[in-house]
């Protein structure tokens, strides 16, 4: 639950847009009781997330050992700081998602070569297939590992302050 609800964001059509215009997030998986997290690449689809890597390692290892475990991923992006009397009180710009669900490898190359095809379609959508880079090839998708979180809840966040807000600045490590 959100603790600050005057912030949170339930509008699904919200958190698909914000998912949309992100490039990456931060995978959560749990190993023997600690967790593991990636930060990934990823993409969303029809209420699932879909990250890819290679086929081993240990986030492989956890999903392919059990039986679609719970899995969470979280995304987010700063704007202004938002300065106050009191460093205390100092506030930032921000906006987040987190979704929970389970998680399982895709098995068909069909399935896969379609998702991979979407992470083409978001990060690299100027190239042309077959053109800019070659078709991808069965041994390439064979080898590639790709992970459906079936998203079952999330959330959003953000806060926000008006254009003209007294004193915020642009963080000075960009």
């Amino acid at each position: 639950m959100i603790r600050c609800q005057g912030k949170a964001i339930d509008d699904e059509e919200w958190i698909c847009d914000f998912l949309s215009g992100q490039e990456t997030g931060v995978l959560g998986l749990i190993d023997e009781e600690a967790p593991h997290l990636v930060t990934q690449l990823f993409v969303c689809e029809d209420d699932a997330i879909y990250v890819h890597g290679a086929r081993d390692g240990r986030a492989y290892d956890i999903v392919e050992r059990g039986d679609e475990p719970p899995a969470c991923f979280t995304t987010s992006e700063m704007g202004r700081f938002i300065p106050a009397d009191e460093p205390v009180s100092f506030t930032v710009e921000y906006a987040s998602v987190v979704a929970c669900g389970s998680i399982d490898l895709l098995t068909t190359r069909a399935e896969k070569r379609e998702v991979l095809e979407s992470f083409m379609d978001k990060f690299a959508p100027q190239l042309t297939p077959g053109e800019d880079y070659d078709l991808m090839s069965n041994e390439s998708i064979d080898r590639t590992a790709v992970y459906r979180l079936d998203v079952e809840g999330w959330s959003g966040k953000r806060g926000e302050k008006p254009a003209d807000e007294p004193g915020a600045y642009e963080s000075p490590l960009r």
